[in-house]
C-alpha cells in the first residue's frame, strides 16, 4: 500500500513513475496504483520458494531502468532487490534503497542463516551501491546508520550514503460517512453488540500477537474480578466509579442474559497470513481459553477494512519491531484511540494524548488495555480526535512524496 500510494502521489506531482514487481496470484489481486505504469511479472513456484528468484523479472528490470532517471528499490534480502542494483549499475543510474524495516535489529536477528546467504550473494553489494537511503522514521534512520557504519568499518569502499526521512502517509476519511458495523457483523456474528478492540497487520511473529493474547487474557481476568466485586460476588469493597465506562456500557447490554462483562469486549485480529502463522494463533487462543473473546477475521480490504477501523473502540499494534506502522496512522485518521508498542516509532501517540505507547510486554499491554476499556466513551472519542488532528498535520501523502522528489533531484544533479 505504501509503495503504490507513494508512486501515485509522485505522478500527481508531474513525474512519470514505473513500478516493476512480481505478481503472486495466490495472495490475491495486486493493489491499484492510479496513474502509475505497472509492469508486473507473474511469480512462479521458484519465485515463491526462492525469495523472488525470477530471471524474467531480472530481464524486465534491466530493460526498464534504461529509461529511468532514478532507481528506487524497496526492501532487502530478496532477489528483486539485487536485480534493481544490477540494472542501476548497468545503466549508470542512481540507486535509492528503502529498507522498509528490514535493517531493524529485530528483523536482522530473524532467519539469520538465510540472511547470511543473501548477504554474501547480493545484499552487501546492494547497500554499498546505494547513493541514498530512505527511512520512514528517525528510529529507522538510526538503524540504517548503524548497519552502514559497520559495513564501512569492515570494507575499504564507502557504503554510507545520505538518509532522507519521509514517513508513510494516509488519507483522511470522511467521518460523516463512517461505514456501519453491520457490514462485518453479518459475516462474523460474534461481533454483534460488542465493543471492538482491533489489531490489524500481517499475522506474523514480528507483530507481537503472542504477547497481545497473553495481555488480553490477563486483562480479562482483572475485568472479571472487578465485575465480581461490583456485583457483590466477593467480600471486597464495591466498585465506586459511578461514571459508565466503555466496558460498563456493553456489560449492561448483556446483563439480562447473565453474561460476564467480557462478553462485551472482543479482540478482533485482522490480517493476511502469508506464512501459516494463523494456526499458531488459533492454538494460542485455545490454550488461553479465549475463544469467547477473540475473533480472527483474516485479511480485510476496501469497505471491510474501513468498517473495522472506523468502528474500533480501541486499536492496538503490539509489534516487536516496526519501521513505521502505517496502520496506526490509518486508525488515527478514523479518529480511533491507539495502543502502540515501543517497537513502533509512535511516541507521538502518547505525547499528544491520542493513546498509549507501551513496551511490547504482557504487563504493559494488559495495563493499557485495562485503562482503555475502563474509560468512558466520551474520553476515548476525545483521544481519537487528537490522533486525527496529528495525522492531518503531519501524515498525509503529499508531503513525503514531495520530499522524496526533492531528494531525487539533489542526487540527480
Amino acid at each position: 500500500m505504501s509503495v503504490t500510494r507513494l508512486a501515485s502521489e509522485q505522478v500527481k506531482l508531474g513525474h512519470e513513475v514505473t513500478l516493476v514487481c512480481l505478481d503472486y496470484p495466490h495472495l490475491g489481486p495486486q493493489v491499484d496504483a492510479p496513474g502509475v505504469r505497472v509492469v508486473s511479472v507473474k511469480g512462479n513456484i521458484l519465485a515463491v520458494r526462492g525469495r523472488g528468484w525470477c530471471p524474467e523479472l531480472r530481464r524486465v528490470v534491466m530493460e526498464e531502468v534504461k529509461n529511468a532517471d532514478i532507481v528506487h528499490n524497496h526492501g532487502l534480502w530478496m532477489w528483486p532487490n539485487a536485480y534493481a542494483r544490477e540494472a542501476a549499475a548497468a545503466a549508470g543510474k542512481p540507486l535509492v534503497i528503502s529498507p522498509r524495516g528490514m535493517m531493524e535489529s529485530w528483523s536482522l536477528n530473524r532467519s539469520k542463516l538465510r540472511k547470511a546467504v543473501a548477504w554474501r550473494l547480493f545484499e552487501k553489494k546492494n547497500l554499498q551501491s546505494a547513493i541514498m537511503f530512505h527511512a520512514t522514521a528517525a528510529s529507522e534512520a538510526e538503524s540504517i546508520r548503524e548497519v552502514t557504519k559497520r559495513l564501512n568499518d569492515q570494507e575499504t569502499k564507502r557504503a554510507e550514503g545520505p538518509i532522507v526521512v519521509a514517513p508513510n502517509g494516509v488519507d483522511l476519511p470522511d467521518l460523516e460517512n463512517r461505514p456501519g458495523r453491520e457490514l462485518l457483523e453479518g459475516k462474523f456474528p460474534q461481533l454483534r453488540a460488542r465493543n471492538w478492540v482491533v489489531f490489524m497487520s500481517r499475522l506474523h511473529p514480528k507483530k507481537g500477537i503472542d504477547v497481545l493474547l497473553r495481555a488480553w487474557a490477563r486483562q480479562k481476568e482483572v475485568t472479571c474480578e472487578k465485575w465480581r466485586v461490583k456485583s457483590g460476588h466477593t467480600a471486597a469493597p464495591p466498585h465506586r466509579n459511578t461514571e459508565p465506562t466503555l466496558r460498563d456500557s456493553v456489560s449492561s447490554a448483556h446483563g439480562e442474559r447473565g453474561q460476564t462483562p467480557h462478553r462485551g469486549a472482543v479482540l478482533v485480529l485482522a490480517g493476511s497470513d502469508l506464512i501459516g502463522y494463523g494456526k499458531d494463533i488459533e492454538r494460542m487462543v485455545r490454550d488461553l481459553r479465549l475463544e469467547d473473546s477473540v475473533v480472527i477475521v483474516g485479511e480485510v480490504r476496501g469497505d471491510s477494512k474501513d468498517c473495522l477501523l472506523a468502528n474500533a473502540d480501541v486499536f492496538v499494534l503490539p509489534s516487536y519491531s516496526e519501521n513505521f506502522g502505517i496502520v496506526v496512522a490509518e486508525a488515527m485518521a478514523w479518529g480511533r484511540p491507539v495502543i502502540a508498542s515501543t517497537g513502533a516509532p509512535w511516541k507521538e501517540v502518547a505525547d499528544v494524548g491520542a493513546g498509549w505507547w507501551v513496551k511490547p510486554e504482557e504487563g504493559a499491554l494488559a495495563g493499557a488495555l485495562e485503562e482503555a476499556l475502563g474509560k468512558r466513551r466520551e474520553e476515548l472519542e476525545a483521544m481519537g480526535a487528537k490522533g486525527r488532528a496529528l495525522v492531518a498535520e503531519r501524515y498525509t501523502w503529499a508531503a513525503p512524496a514531495a520530499k522524496l522528489v526533492r531528494a531525487y533531484e539533489e542526487i540527480g544533479d
